[in-house]
């Protein structure tokens, strides 16, 4: 399909250039040749005409105008002319009537028999003379020349004056330049019909030209031009489907050999780079099977680590995003306040219910106590079955949009709350779980606080530890609580006195405390018995 719209262009192309260069060369000699063809007739009309004219002189320099008619009727039946005729100068045909030979009987005289024989050729003349030719002729002695159509047919019509000679005088007289004026009419027909068989000849040999050089220039052309694309197109499309082993077959040095060249080369450069992208591709697989694995890891990771972050104390969390490679968080001097929370009668409970109940009872109170220490700022540092250590710290510097916080009362107020926890446990798993009863003490004041990484041949452990006497305070203060409540000591009490309702229960000794310890118990919201 593209082979044949491009030949036809080609050979439309061609055909319009032949048409307008051959064409109008052709257009130009047939204008030519019938130009010399038509003044060759007018040539050979006005050679007639002069004969004619010759002859009708002569005739009359014989003084015999008798001769001179019948000459002039044997003329208009025998010369190849249409028309012949004389007119005198006032437009009347001549020859005719009498004017004429009354004029020369007048001036000259004639013999008798020649004026009977004209008076026996006597005829009415024809219609008048008077258009602008015969008018030019009389005005400028010159002949006047025209073509002219009569009754269909092409005329070549001469005017020409005959002039006044002074031989001529004696007869005419001298007033006049003029004699007469002699109209021919030659037809144009046999012309104008050799013209148009010339014209339709060279015509139909330059439409002949054309087509046949058309043609051979469009067959030349698809030889040299199409056919060469045709081939350019086919690599082209065997490149567009992947194809780049295919090459041009360059056989020439012109144009389309060097659009072949620039293709062959550009198909190197694809080949290349395709196999440079599939080399990256190979690559980028791998790096992407890498990446991914990786990922893969990475979650693992995360999720391990989401598991594990609920063993480990917040500050030891906080550390280890800091610095992973950290031995220890530096051990500092720090004010804590550690609540020291266990289960009453966790003994008996042991021996009557099973293991796995058990286990699922702690799980289930404990679960919902980390909840509010963490609300609480607290962090959990020991777990011993049925207890739990919690030291809550000063707020870091810079932490809480600068603002600081109690950790006497945080502690309190998760005490507290676990305490409330509690009874809605034991009122939700009523019947199903055993109640539970908690002991809890609190204890407030200077503490070695810090988070130590502990290694060994089995692996490695951070832990989070205050260390001194006010944890052990805190655990005596717990043990000493009755089930249900919370007691503090008095650096607690201090500190909280303005917000919560207190019970002094005196001065007690507690075991591995030299001194006596001033305890308080914590008046639950409601309850006012004795205030310290």
């Amino acid at each position: 399909m593209i082979r044949s719209r491009l030949t036809a262009k080609i050979a439309a192309v061609i055909v319009v250039v032949l048409i307008i260069g051959f064409g109008a060369s052709t257009v130009l000699t047939i204008r030519q040749e019938s130009a010399l063809l038509v003044e060759q007739s007018k040539a050979a009309a006005r050679r007639l005409t002069s004969a004619l004219i010759s002859s009708v002189e002569a005739a009359m320099l014989q003084e015999r105008p008798d001769v001179t008619r019948a000459m002039i009727t044997e003329l208009r039946g025998t010369s190849p002319v249409e028309g012949l005729d004389i007119y005198r100068r006032n437009g009347v045909e001549a020859f005719t009537d009498l004017a004429t030979l009354e004029e020369v009987e007048r001036n000259a005289g004639l013999p008798k028999e020649v004026f009977e024989n004209i008076k026996r050729m006597r005829r009415e003349p024809g219609r008048r003379m008077t258009g602008p030719l015969f008018q030019r002729a009389l005005q400028t002695l010159e002949t006047q020349e025209t073509i002219e159509l009569q009754d269909g047919v092409p005329l070549f019509t001469l005017h020409r004056p005959v002039i006044n000679q002074e031989k001529c005088q004696g007869c005419h007289g001298s007033d006049h330049k003029v004699r007469a004026v002699v109209r021919v009419a030659t037809s144009m027909e046999p012309v104008f019909a050799a013209v148009r068989a010339q014209r339709n000849r060279q015509i139909l040999v330059a439409v002949l030209t054309i087509l046949a050089a058309g043609g051979v220039l469009a067959i030349a052309m698809r030889q040299m031009v199409v056919k060469p694309i045709q081939g350019v197109a086919a690599v082209a499309r065997r490149i567009g489907e992947g194809d780049f082993g295919a090459r041009v077959a360059v056989a020439s040095r012109d144009e389309i050999g060097v659009l072949g060249g620039a293709l062959n080369e550009m198909t190197e450069h694809l080949a290349r780079a395709r196999d440079e992208v599939a080399a990256r591709n190979a690559e980028l697989a791998t790096t992407l099977e890498s990446l991914q694995a990786s990922r893969r890891q990475v979650e693992l990771l995360e999720q391990l680590k989401g598991e594990l972050s609920k063993f480990v104390p917040d500050a030891v969390k906080a550390l280890l995003e800091r610095d992973p490679n950290a031995t220890e968080l530096e051990k500092r001097t720090e004010e804590v306040s550690v609540l020291f929370l266990d289960i009453s009668g966790y003994t008996k409970l042991s021996e009557r219910l099973d293991p796995r109940a058990l286990n699922r009872l702690v799980q289930t109170y404990f679960s919902s106590f980390l909840e509010i220490i963490r609300t609480h700022h607290g962090d959990v540092n020991e777990t011993a079955g049925d207890g739990l250590m919690v030291i809550f710290e000063r707020a870091p510097q810079g932490d809480r949009a600068g603002r600081a916080w109690d950790h006497a009362l945080n502690a309190t107020r998760a005490a507290f709350a676990i305490r409330q926890r509690t009874l809605e446990l034991n009122e939700e798993h009523r019947g199903r779980l055993e109640p539970v009863e908690l002991h809890m003490g609190i204890n407030t004041g200077e503490a070695l606080v810090g988070a130590t990484k502990l290694g060994g041949a089995g692996g490695q452990r951070w832990t989070f530890t205050a260390s001194g006497p006010v944890t052990n305070v805190a655990a005596r203060l717990a043990a000493s609580a009755t089930g249900g409540e919370i007691v503090v000591g008095p650096a607690t009490a201090e500190r909280i006195r303005a917000h919560f309702v207190l019970e002094s229960l005196g001065e007690k000794r507690f075991k591995n405390v030299s001194e006596p310890i001033a305890v308080y118990r914590l008046i639950p919201p409601g309850v006012y018995e004795k205030i310290a």
